[in-house]
C-alpha cells in the first residue's frame, strides 16, 4: 500500500466557525485526488489548512515535518513588477539551499528539462510579466514540477491553457506522481477530468456542511452531489 503522506482525523476547518463536520482523510504517496465544490464551498479555506497555512478548529493534522509541499494558487502571487525572465520564475523551484545566482548543473539541467516538456524554450527568455496568461500558468506550473514536491496542492492550474497545453500539462503531473511519487491534490470545476482521471475524489457540500470522500463512480452516483450539481439523480451519470 502506498505511503500516507498526510492524515486528517476528525479535522475541523473554518475562520469564526467550522465550515463541516468533522473529516477523516488520507493523502497517499502517487495519488491524484480532486477537490470538487460549488463557489464559496470553502475549498480554499480547506486547502489551506491542510498546507498548515490556517489553524484547524479540532481533531488532528498529521504529515511528517520535512514534507516537501508546493502550492500553486488560482491566481498567484507574483510581483510583476520585478523583471524576471520566465526561465527565472520557473529556475525558484530550485532554491531549496541553492543560491539562485549560481544554481548547481543538476539544477540547471533540470530547469531547462521542465521548459522543453512544456514547450516554453521560446518563452524562457521573455519577461514573465509580457507573457499571456495561459503561457503564465505553464510557466507556474513547470516551477512546481521542477521543485519535486511530495504533497503538491493545484487551483484550477490549466484554466487559461489551450486544449494541446493543458494536456502537456495533466502529462507532467502524471509524471511527477509516477516518477516522483508525489501526491497531487487538484482543485477544479472540471468534472468530467475529475471523474475520468481522479484516484479519489473530495466533494465539499456546502448544503449539508459535509466533506464526502470516495472513488469518483462513488461520488458522481451520489444523491447529494447530483443535487449540488443539477444532475438528474435516476438519469444518466454523463457530465
Amino acid at each position: 500500500m502506498a505511503q500516507a503522506l498526510l492524515t486528517a482525523a476528525a479535522l475541523e476547518v473554518g475562520y469564526a466557525r467550522a465550515l463541516f463536520a468533522p473529516i477523516d482523510l488520507r493523502i497517499h504517496s502517487g495519488e491524484l485526488v480532486c477537490l470538487l465544490g460549488r463557489n464559496g464551498a470553502g475549498k480554499t479555506t480547506l486547502v489551506r489548512t491542510l498546507l498548515g497555512l490556517l489553524p484547524s478548529f479540532g481533531g488532528r493534522l498529521k504529515s511528517n515535518p520535512t514534507l516537501r509541499r508546493a502550492y500553486l494558487a488560482q491566481r498567484a502571487n507574483l510581483d510583476e513588477l520585478y523583471p524576471m525572465s520566465a526561465r527565472d520564475v520557473v529556475r525558484m523551484g530550485t532554491l531549496r539551499g541553492i543560491s539562485f545566482l549560481r544554481p548547481s548543473p543538476k539544477a540547471l539541467g533540470a530547469v531547462e528539462e521542465v521548459l522543453s516538456r512544456f514547450q516554453l524554450e521560446e518563452l524562457a527568455s521573455r519577461r514573465y510579466r509580457d507573457l499571456s496568461e495561459g503561457q503564465k500558468q505553464r510557466v507556474l506550473l513547470a516551477r512546481v514540477i521542477v521543485a519535486a514536491p511530495e504533497f503538491a496542492v493545484l487551483d484550477e492550474p490549466t484554466s487559461a491553457m489551450d486544449r494541446l497545453a493543458e494536456q502537456s500539462a495533466y502529462a507532467g503531473l502524471d509524471a511527477l506522481r509516477t516518477t516522483e511519487g508525489a501526491a497531487v491534490l487538484l482543485v477544479t470545476h472540471d468534472l468530467a477530468l475529475a471523474r475520468d482521471r481522479a484516484d479519489r475524489i473530495l466533494f465539499l457540500d456546502d448544503v449539508e456542511r459535509r466533506v464526502h470522500v470516495g472513488l469518483p463512480a462513488e461520488i458522481f452516483a451520489s444523491r447529494a452531489f447530483k443535487a449540488r450539481y443539477g444532475l438528474s439523480v435516476n438519469g444518466a451519470d454523463d457530465v
